[in-house]
């Protein structure tokens, strides 16, 4: 058993270095290796080594120093020196296993570097319709060179400027070397890489698919990890930290028994399964050009209206419409690919009996699958895509309500009452059949779901239950999350009853939605407004949809910023939806209504949890002393893990080339010394700390819910997921597992803590502290809707 083990998961590791040679030799064939991972770290190096060489020559031209060859390089002085040593190394690096000639090289740095010339002088007009073209390199030469205020450089500037910057880059990095190579009629010097530098480039291609496995789900239970964390993956080519970063220092800490480490452990030992039906409709949507859910297709470019003229009516309209299908393409060429490899892995699964999902933590113990694409805390179809290897028989009314409300959510119902869900299910069950049976005859109704393969699922699960019956072994997943987790924690965190009712922590016959009460005081205060803002906003029917980002983030320290940006994309999305293109947000002065609701969004999401605004107050304040005072800050979680939030600055060096602009020099490098960012150690410590209690509940859960006998059991961050059969043990589990933690008073720990860790006289003007109210967690053992 073992030996197939280890045969199966070598395959991770020869399908990494497969993948890394086959991007080699794409990005080889298109001569730009230093986008290559070596290519990159040899671009960066080589940069730094080349900049001082370059803006001495740079001095020494401006000066008017005597000579011909001195003149040549006048040229350079219009560009900045970190221009030059990117695009100079950059360009060497492209071809670096190539060999290119000596004087095919000097003349693709001498073109680059006038491109970039030009365009820091041309006109704004002229530069737009440069960024625009999408022609090959030799038409958009042409296209600048007949613009108004470019100059042409010599043949002459062009070989010395190209010839003195390999000169430069072969003395200063030794990556290259100029020989020889004559040909049988013709002299000629070539550039190649130095012995040196091949032997390290090579160890590095060999090293590189060890370095970064292909992850998959394994065919065995997670292996415990050990007391230095190590573990998951059987292969220990493999094995992976339990901790992210900081694992050493977790690992010193630690007795072995703490949930924090033993739930990761539980998840790992959950089986899962292919839902090959899901996965043959999914196939069947892409291979027929179907876009449903993340299942998008390639956006299809018009071919262009060949016979006319370049400002005809035909092709002005060409134009637009290939803009929007480029920009969707770029937009979801991320997505697609990921679409293509979770497919791709599916179907390399699909026969296995079993597949288990090695788990590790982040430095706050949020627990996260390891493998990548397909795992229950992907996308919709991710998710549709897995079902629980062990089964078990539905055979009481509560276990298939379970699944019924499960449905019901997925579809999009989430916030009613528990009897609304099952009922909209028990009118709809004939549409819900027949899409389980085949979803292609009538796809209308499952494909306008929320998350319509996860509701696919449902109705294909609950079709084979009505053919099955109580003999139905199911293996569904089911998933319940948190009221807006955020405030739950604050709430139990400082017991605050007023935030505590608004998100269902305290027994209600309805489910309470903060977010709907949120968007009800907004409405209120727009109607109230007669000022032709709020008429704006007025017309675009704001709902619960508007407030949801806002309140959900706004108890991790959200910014202004960050209110304008989901006013905007909500009031965009809105408005194409009511009214296409033609709609105020399209028109000049949009931005100051926008505001104008950011401004009521922050507001009204702040009141609806004042208790919390004056508390992270408190906590931003402490995280910026610690950061004057370079003093990384830690606590303790209640699920047993050290927390260490050391967040040091950095300094950020771009250089962005305006020619081919989407392949840019990124460097970026880190200061070697202590100095902590302060700003970043204020704004985060509320969320960390959040996310750390939001963990603790996890663990916890899991741990009880184990110990339950539920053997199907997971979880994304929030959400709680088990079989129907499970589910109302895993709902009690974390109800108890809230009180557990909540009953002790955390505040009070966390605040003596942190100011522990914080020199006595930078105490003295910390902003009021937060105070305990008067909420009885335990309360919440009769809550109804704790988790939906």
């Amino acid at each position: 058993m073992l030996n197939d083990v280890l045969t199966f998961e070598s395959k991770m590791i020869s399908n990494s270095v497969d993948n890394s040679r086959y991007v080699e030799n794409q990005l080889q064939t298109k001569k730009i290796q230093s986008r290559t991972r070596w290519g990159e770290y040899l671009s960066s190096k080589g940069f730094g080594l080349i900049k001082d060489h370059i803006e001495y020559i740079k001095k020494e031209s401006e000066s008017g120093r005597a000579g011909v060859g001195w003149s040549r390089l006048k040229p350079l002085n219009n560009l900045p020196t970190e221009t030059i040593a990117a695009t100079a190394i950059r360009t060497i690096i492209d071809s670096l296993s190539l060999n290119p000639t000596f004087h095919v090289t000097a003349q693709e740095i001498a073109d680059r570097l006038w491109i970039e010339a030009m365009l820091l002088i041309i006109s704004k007009e002229d530069l737009a319709r440069f960024n625009r073209s999408r022609q090959r390199k030799s038409h958009k030469l042409k296209g600048l060179q007949h613009m108004t205020g470019t100059v042409q450089w010599t043949a002459k500037e062009r070989m010395a400027i190209g010839g003195l910057l390999i000169y430069i880059v072969e003395k200063e990095t030794g990556f290259i070397e100029v020989a020889r190579d004559d040909l049988p009629h013709k002299k000629r010097r070539i550039i190649k890489p130095t012995a040196e530098c091949m032997k390290w480039v090579e160890e590095f291609k060999d090293k590189q698919g060890l370095l970064i496995p292909h992850y998959l789900p394994t065919i065995a239970p997670g292996v415990p990890f050990n007391s230095d964390l190590i573990g998951g993956y059987h292969d220990p080519r493999l094995q992976i930290p339990l901790v992210k970063s900081n694992n050493e220092v977790v690992a010193q800490h630690l007795k072995g028994d703490e949930p924090c480490k033993k739930a990761p452990e539980i998840f790992s030992d959950v089986g899962w399964t292919i839902n090959e039906w899901i996965l043959e409709q999914a196939i069947s949507a892409r291979d027929n050009g179907w876009s449903i859910g993340v299942v998008q297709q390639e956006p299809v470019i018009p071919p262009y209206p060949k016979g006319k003229d370049d400002d005809s009516p035909e092709v002005l309209a060409w134009r637009k419409t290939a803009k929007k299908q480029h920009i969707l393409e770029e937009k979801t060429r991320g997505s697609r690919i990921g679409l293509a490899w979770l497919l791709h892995i599916a179907s390399d699964l699909k026969e296995q009996d079993e597949l288990f999902m090695p788990c590790q933590l982040d430095f706050r113990g949020r627990i996260y699958y390891r493998p990548p694409y397909l795992n229950p805390q992907g996308n919709d179809l991710s998710r549709a895509l897995l079902q629980f290897s062990y089964y078990n028989y539905m055979q009481t009314d509560e276990h298939v309500n379970w699944l019924r409300v499960h449905g019901a959510n997925v579809y999009g119902l989430g916030k009613s009452d528990w009897q609304t869900r099952i009922d909209w299910v028990l009118e709809h069950e004939q549409l819900i059949l027949a899409a389980g049976n085949d979803p292609w005859l009538s796809p209308n109704f499952w494909t306008r779901a929320e998350k319509p393969w996860s509701f696919l699922a449902f109705c294909r699960t609950y079709w084979e239950w009505k053919q099955e019956g109580p003999t139905y072994k199911c293996r569904h997943p089911v998933i319940l999350d948190c009221t807006c987790s955020g405030i739950q924690n604050f709430s139990g965190l400082l017991r605050s009853s007023e935030m505590a009712m608004t998100v269902n922590l305290i027994q209600s016959d309805k489910p309470q939605d903060i977010y709907a009460a949120v968007v009800g005081k907004i409405n209120e205060r727009l109607r109230l407004d007669k000022s032709s803002d709020s008429k704006k906003w007025l017309m675009l029917q704001p709902d619960r949809s508007l407030t949801k980002a806002a309140v959900m983030t706004i108890p991790y320290a959200a910014t202004y910023t960050a209110f304008y940006k989901y006013a905007y994309e909500w009031g965009i999305k809105r408005a194409k939806d009511l009214y296409g293109n033609s709609c105020w947000l399209n028109k000049p002065g949009s931005m100051s209504t926008v505001h104008f609701m950011a401004r009521i969004l922050h507001e009204e999401s702040s009141r609806m949890i004042q208790p919390a605004v004056q508390a992270m107050k408190w906590f931003k304040s402490v995280g910026v002393k610690a950061g004057k005072c370079n003093a990384p800050l830690r606590w303790t979680t209640p699920s047993g893990l050290l927390v260490h939030q050391q967040y040091n600055s950095t300094k950020d060096n771009r250089i962005r080339l305006k020619y081919l602009s989407d392949i840019y020099l990124d460097i970026r490098v880190q200061e070697d010394c202590p100095t902590l960012n302060t700003v970043k150690m204020g704004n985060s410590l509320t969320s960390n700390i959040l996310h750390s209690l939001d963990s603790s509940l996890m663990s916890l859960c899991a741990l009880k819910s184990r110990g339950k006998n539920v053997i199907n059991i997971g979880g994304i961050h929030d959400a709680f997921i088990t079989d129907p059969t499970s589910m109302s043990v895993v709902r009690d589990a974390a109800k108890e597992s809230f009180v557990e933690i909540y009953k002790d008073d955390w505040l009070t720990k966390i605040k003596d803590t942190l100011k522990a860790q914080l020199p006595i006289e930078t105490q003295v003007d910390l902003p009021s502290e937060p105070q305990l109210g008067n909420f009885d967690p335990t309360s919440t053992l009769n809550s109804n809707y704790f988790i939906t």
